[in-house]
């Protein structure tokens, strides 16, 4: 089961309470050029710099389409218009302008384009203190697995700028995969404090306390719960926490719940990569292969390259008896990984139990399981499949009235059938 990174928002520009007087020279802007309010204060970036009419009106039309975009879905074209449309809000500030070159960077992320990292830089360059643009960057360590950069990164975005809420939810992340959960818990009280709405905070709270609770504090589990209410009253349509809520309700055993919560959280969000591989899970595990073919082809779709999508791809597809298909997918798996075991016996099971039934089949699956037990090796989490291919029973003991009772591996009812069907053959 998996839960998921918190995602960044639109942010907006500040209205400047003593005119338009700057703390910072890069780019001044003459008073008859500075956008006003309906009030006539002036609008200022985040660094104290005036914004001037033109790149004012050119950052809300960039602003509109990304919230369009938002709304109707990204793509490819729609994250680089997006990405220009703010450039050129940039330019018209002659480049002082770290929001706008922070949002660029953000339509980009939306398409997974790690172009952002350019823009994020570009508005630090501008505003060291900018603290979304910290954050970014400290995304991009935690997703290469440099926890320790990405931690560093979050605990400046937080220096920089106490009010930095995605600083204090992002080091919370990174300290609760440490251990350190009474930490976490304190940067997320922290993040609410400032922004008592702020549901990526509330999400990352009702994980912790799953988190607790899969330690054996079942009273942690109703507190997560209570968690995953509040953000739902507060937006009834915030697509994360109904996928946390569905991870709570099947480690309590109450699946069919889950199942309902992981659906809705891939209708708010079909995007979702943690939300369809958990809906994927639990629906083949109610024998329910279209509906798991679905969820992971567009897990697949989401991330290619990943190794726990592609197979539960094949999986489904081998449920709803495809499978060729099935087995095209277990080798794509190989192919991504080939050090890792579920690929080799996921293609062992096939050519036993699915496929023609002959010698030849038999005798692959049998390489398949050996290719799996040499990889599996003592892990823990393989212990039951390696137990399924390898376990041998003396047969005529096995025989004898009242004699306890074996259960021959995969390895060697191939065996025995082979023998069987070269004796008869």
């Amino acid at each position: 089961m998996r839960s998921q990174k918190i995602a960044f928002t639109a942010i907006a520009l500040i209205v400047a309470c003593g005119g338009e007087s700057t703390g910072s020279t890069k780019g001044t802007t003459p008073s008859a050029d500075v956008a006003r309010t309906a009030g006539g204060e002036a609008i200022t970036t985040a660094d104290g710099n005036a914004v001037s009419k033109k790149a004012h009106g050119k950052w809300e039309s960039a602003l509109d389409e990304f919230e369009s975009n938002e709304k109707s879905g990204w793509t490819s074209a729609k994250c680089s218009s997006s990405e220009k449309s703010f450039e050129r809000a940039a330019d018209a500030q002659r480049g002082n302008f770290a929001e706008a070159h922070y949002m660029a960077g953000l339509a980009l992320s939306r398409c997974g384009d790690s172009g952002a990292y350019k823009h994020y830089d570009e508005a630090l360059s501008v505003d060291s203190k900018f603290c979304k643009a910290r954050v970014g960057l400290g995304l991009r360590d935690l997703e290469s697995g440099r926890s320790g950069q990405a931690k560093s990164a979050f605990q400046r975005s937080i220096e920089d700028d106490p009010q930095c809420t995605s600083g204090y939810t992002n080091l919370a992340i990174v300290q609760r995969a440490q251990g350190q959960s009474d930490e976490a818990l304190k940067n997320l009280r922290r993040a609410l404090a400032i922004e008592s709405d702020y549901l990526a905070a509330f999400n990352q709270m009702a994980l912790l306390h799953y988190d607790r609770g899969r330690s054996g504090d079942a009273a942690e589990l109703d507190l997560a719960e209570v968690v995953c209410r509040q953000a739902q009253m507060l937006d009834a349509d915030y697509a994360p926490i109904y996928n946390t809520w569905g991870l709570i309700k099947v480690y309590k055993g109450d699946v069919i719940s889950a199942l309902r919560f992981f659906q809705r959280a891939i209708t708010l969000d079909p995007d979702l990569f943690e939300a369809q591989m958990n809906f994927g899970e639990v629906t083949i595990s109610f024998r329910g292969y279209e509906d798991g073919r679905k969820a992971f082809t567009r897990a697949v779709e989401l991330d290619p390259s990943n190794y726990d999508a592609v197979i539960g791809l094949g999986t489904a597809l081998r449920g709803l008896e495809r499978f060729s298909e099935a087995e095209t997918q277990y080798e794509r798996a190989r192919q991504l990984d080939a050090k890792r075991p579920e690929s080799y016996f996921n293609l062992g099971v096939l050519y036993q139990d699915y496929m023609s039934g002959s010698v030849n089949d038999l005798k692959k699956a049998k390489v398949y399981f050996t290719e799996f037990l040499r990889r599996a090796g003592k892990q823990t989490e393989f212990r039951s499949s390696v137990q399924d291919v390898n376990t041998r029973c003396a047969q005529k003991s096995n025989k004898k009235r009242g004699g306890s009772k074996c259960r021959p591996g995969r390895m060697q009812n191939i065996d025995i059938s082979v023998e069987a069907m070269q004796v008869t053959g």
